[in-house]
């Protein structure tokens, strides 16, 4: 009696167990569809404006400074939305204490 309340338990504890794993599973697949969902929106940001910046720069004749400029601030932007903000990057924690 006493063993088949015992492999009840488990049997429930493994059936928990495997719930967990499964639902652990959905989340890291709903987060890395996020964080790919959220690059495409800053790429198509960028390159938006990137295009502004050098239609612009085209009319006043400095397309290639603005432009490259505008990718570094862009790529900075981009890695701050993907990786959250620079003082919180492991790597500089460790150079900073």
């Amino acid at each position: 009696m006493n063993q088949g309340i015992s492999a009840e338990l488990r049997h429930r504890d493994f059936l928990k167990k495997q719930h967990e794993r499964q639902l652990t599973q959905s989340n890291i697949h709903a987060n890395a569809e996020a964080a790919e969902l959220i690059a495409d929106r800053i790429a198509a940001k960028l390159a938006e404006q990137n295009d502004i910046i050098y239609k612009v720069g085209q009319r006043q004749g400095r397309t290639t400074v603005i432009a490259y400029l505008s990718l570094i601030i862009g790529g900075a932007a981009a890695l701050g939305q993907l990786l959250g903000p620079i003082w919180e990057w492991p790597l500089i924690q460790q150079l900073l204490g």
